[in-house]
């Protein structure tokens, strides 16, 4: 089901489209409740799109009719298919639904000369979303710096690494650390991300509690960077997610690729704030700048064991994560192709690319609809206890396997990636 919302002065119209059944009359009800908290008196809908409507359906129309009586506003159905419009007709609510909506508009204050949306709701696979546009232009350009292939076998030297900023218009992540120089992190590398002026790592030097840095008036946050990634730019959508169901999990891959629908994007850099189920990742214990002392790579059984630190089932359960990463259908093409090195498949046989890494504090709620990334990654940084950062990664062992992050629900903001520099050289 999708749901879109068009100020009209004084009338809120809605556009409904797909099953207004059992499943899905609780997310019109939901919308309408909203509406009425944001103090709308008038609300008309426009059923044009809708399938199929069942008495559960119906029973969403009553009630929303009477809610507005009880406030002394107006409710009706202004435009519905003859299938729709006869189910309201049979039920004998003819009179008490259907209305004109041009008349409805011409009471209401006439309508504005620019109409704008408020929010959209959209369903679907098993997942309900409200959609707030941002910056309809909004874009971002990344650069992808060092090269993540050396990982395996190779250390990471001094000319390897880079110095990158981090201001409050960027997101990246990466293997890195915070110092003046290669000599003051070579034995601390490790999993970092930055968002909204704020970067957090995970040191390898035998400290098992991570360390952040925040802009401060003309202190921005830098990181000597061993590979990782830059993205410069705005958001073009902000979205806000739950289980359709109470009590059903949201996969991590699952996540991805509805935002990514749902941003018509093929390739985008997405930040989720989300109250967690559990995750399933990865953070090295020792430094990669440190030569790989067997004639195994560092990521192969069992030297893999020496170093990195994998969560075999799911961990950090109802605490708040702040996730930070880049998605892909597909393996990205032209110059995203730069990407490639850092992207792996989110689960067995998916088509979703990705590379994620997580900060994880402990549980804050927040405020319901639209929300600001700056004010939230703030609090929590000054508030909440930094408790680890984390690879997010998709366990798909046989048996023993524990499978992916979940969550319970939460926000994103994302938008598509424009360009791509840097990257390996062909």
């Amino acid at each position: 089901m999708q749901i879109n919302t068009e100020d009209h002065g004084d009338m809120l119209e809605m556009r409904v489209a797909g099953r207004l059944d059992n499943e899905w009359a609780s997310h019109l009800t939901d919308v309408i409740d909203e509406a009425v908290r944001q103090g709308s008196h008038s609300v008309v809908l426009n059923l044009t799109e809708v399938s199929y409507m069942s008495s559960a359906g119906i029973a969403a129309l009553v009630r929303a009719h009477k809610q507005f009586q009880a406030i002394r506003g107006f409710f009706g159905v202004g435009v519905a298919p003859p299938h729709v419009e006869e189910v309201i007709r049979m039920t004998g609510l003819a009179k008490m639904l259907l209305c004109d909506i041009e008349q409805v508009r011409r009471t209401s204050g006439g309508l504005r000369s620019t109409l704008q949306p408020m929010f959209r709701v959209a369903a679907d696979a098993g997942m309900a979303f409200e959609l707030y546009d941002l910056d309809p232009r909004a874009v971002l350009t990344c650069k992808v710096v060092g090269d993540a292939t050396r990982l395996p076998r190779q250390p990471f030297l001094e000319h390897d690494c880079q110095s990158l900023d981090f201001p409050a218009d960027t997101l990246g992540l990466g293997l890195g650390a915070f110092g003046n120089n290669y000599a003051e992190c070579a034995d601390r590398l490790g999993e970092f991300l930055a968002v909204a002026g704020a970067v957090a790592q995970q040191p390898t030097s035998g400290s098992a509690k991570p360390d952040f840095q925040l802009q401060q008036g003309k202190l921005v946050p830098q990181v000597q960077t061993a590979y990782g990634l830059q993205c410069r730019g705005g958001f073009r959508q902000h979205l806000r997610f739950e289980p359709a169901e109470n009590g059903v999990r949201i996969p991590l891959s699952m996540l991805v690729d509805q935002c990514l629908k749902l941003n018509e994007s093929n390739l985008a850099g997405m930040v989720f704030v989300a109250e967690t189920s559990g995750l399933i990742g990865a953070t090295l214990r020792r430094s990669p700048a440190i030569a790989v002392d067997s004639a195994q790579p560092r990521l192969s059984h069992p030297e893999i064991r020496r170093w990195l630190s994998f969560s075999p089932e799911r961990s950090h359960p109802h605490t708040l994560a702040v996730i930070v990463g880049v998605a892909s259908r597909g393996n990205p093409t032209g110059t995203a192709n730069a990407l490639s090195p850092l992207l792996r498949p989110l689960g067995p046989k998916s088509e979703i690319y990705g590379h994620f890494h997580s900060a994880v504090f402990s549980y804050r709620p927040f405020k319901k609809r639209k929300l600001d990334l700056n004010d939230i990654v703030g609090t929590l940084f000054d508030s909440e206890d930094l408790q680890a950062v984390v690879h997010l990664l998709h366990d798909d062992r046989e048996i023993t396997g524990g499978g992916e992050s979940e969550f319970q629900r939460g926000a994103c903001w994302l938008s598509p990636i424009a360009d791509v520099v840097g990257g390996l050289p062909k």
